[in-house]
C-alpha cells in the first residue's frame, strides 16, 4: 500500500469529503472546509488508494520550525478509512514526514494503538449519549441531582435558537477568556467557522434566555448521526441557575427517539467530566499522538521550562 503526502492544493476535496462521510469514524472536524477554516488552509494529508484512507496533518510554523499541531475546535482527527483501521494506523504514523519538529495530533475513537517506541501516546476521554430511545428512558439514567437542576432551569429559562455568531463568540470570550486563553486570531477563526456551520445547516446556536437576558449559549454541530457539543458557556447567573443543563436537556428532548448520539466532546478535567457523566453517557477513548523530532537546542529548552514550572 502506497501512502502519499499531499499538500492542500493537491487534495480532491470532493473525494476527501466523501471519504469522511462514508467512513464510520468520519467526524465533521475532518471535512475540507472545516479544516480550511480552523487552520487557515494550512494542512497537508496522507492519502492511500483513491482516497480509501486519509489522515489530515494541520500545521503551523513557530520559531522557524514546522510543526503538525491540532487546531482549535477539532477534538479528533486521525486516520479515516474504508478499511480496517488497526492494520493501517501504524503505517500512517510512520509515514508522517520527519522534517516536522513536533507532531502533536489527536486521533479518533477507532484509532487503537497502545504504545510505540518513538511515539508518545496518551489516552483521552469522550462521552457519547445514545438518543435512540424515548426521552423518559434516556432521562431515567440522569443523576438525581441533574434531574433536580433541569426542573429548576426549566422554571427560569426559555431555550431559543439564534443565528448571531458574533453574540455567541463575544459572550464566550467575556466569560471564558481568563480560563481558556484563546488568542485573537483563534477567535477570528471561530467566527468564520461558526458562520460556515450555520450557513451550511450543520450548526445551530441555542440560548438560555431569562426574560430576554442571555445567561447561557451553546453551538452544536449536526453531522451524520452525531450532535456535537462544540462551543458554549454560561455566565455567573447561568451557572448558578443551571443554564447549560437546561440547554443540553432541551437538545436531548428534541432529538430523542432518533438514531443519533449526543457527543459531549468529553473532558478528563474532573469537574467537566462529572458534569457530562451526570447525563449517563458512555465513555469512549481516543488517542493523542506526540512525536518529538525537534532539534537538540529546543529539547533542552523544553526541559528547562519544565523544571522551572515544577519549582513554581
Amino acid at each position: 500500500m502506497e501512502i502519499k503526502l499531499l499538500h492542500r492544493d493537491q487534495i480532491d476535496t470532493a473525494k476527501w469529503d466523501a471519504r469522511v462521510a462514508l467512513s464510520g469514524n468520519g467526524l465533521p472536524y475532518a471535512l475540507s472546509n472545516y479544516l480550511d477554516l480552523v487552520s487557515d488552509g494550512k494542512w497537508n494529508a496522507l492519502v492511500a488508494g483513491d482516497y480509501m484512507s486519509i489522515f489530515p496533518l494541520p500545521y503551523e510554523t513557530k520559531l522557524g520550525l514546522k510543526m503538525y499541531l491540532q487546531p482549535p475546535f477539532t477534538q479528533q482527527l486521525g486516520l479515516i478509512s474504508g478499511n480496517k483501521i488497526d492494520a493501517l494506523l501504524l503505517d500512517f504514523l510512520k509515514a508522517i514526514p520527519k522534517d516536522y519538529s513536533t507532531i502533536f495530533l489527536k486521533g479518533n475513537e477507532t484509532d487503537h494503538i497502545s504504545s510505540h517506541e518513538t511515539i508518545s501516546i496518551k489516552e483521552r476521554s469522550n462521552y457519547l449519549l445514545n438518543l435512540n430511545g424515548n426521552y423518559e428512558s434516556i432521562a431515567s439514567n440522569f443523576s438525581k441531582s441533574l434531574r433536580k437542576r433541569i426542573r429548576r432551569g426549566k422554571e427560569l429559562y426559555d431555550v431559543v435558537e439564534s443565528s448571531d455568531v458574533n453574540m455567541l463568540v463575544d459572550f464566550y470570550q467575556k466569560e471564558m477568556q481568563s480560563r481558556v486563553g484563546l488568542n485573537e486570531s483563534q477567535y477570528v477563526r471561530a467566527r468564520k467557522l461558526f458562520e460556515y456551520l450555520l450557513d451550511s445547516k450543520l450548526g445551530r446556536i441555542y440560548l438560555a434566555s431569562n426574560e430576554d437576558v442571555i445567561e447561557g449559549a451553546l453551538l452544536v454541530v449536526y453531522y451524520q448521526n452525531r450532535i456535537v457539543n462544540l462551543f458554549g458557556t454560561s455566565n455567573i447567573e447561568g451557572k448558578k441557575h443551571f443554564a447549560m443543563h437546561t440547554i443540553l436537556n432541551h437538545i436531548i428532548e428534541a432529538n430523542a427517539d432518533q438514531n443519533s448520539l449526543l457527543d459531549f466532546e468529553g473532558s478528563d478535567l474532573t469537574g467537566v467530566k462529572e458534569f457530562y457523566e451526570s447525563f449517563g453517557p458512555d465513555r469512549v477513548r481516543y488517542p493523542e499522538f506526540q512525536i518529538d523530532n525537534s532539534p537538540a537546542w529546543l529539547k533542552v529548552a523544553k526541559k528547562i521550562k519544565l523544571l522551572v514550572s515544577r519549582k513554581k
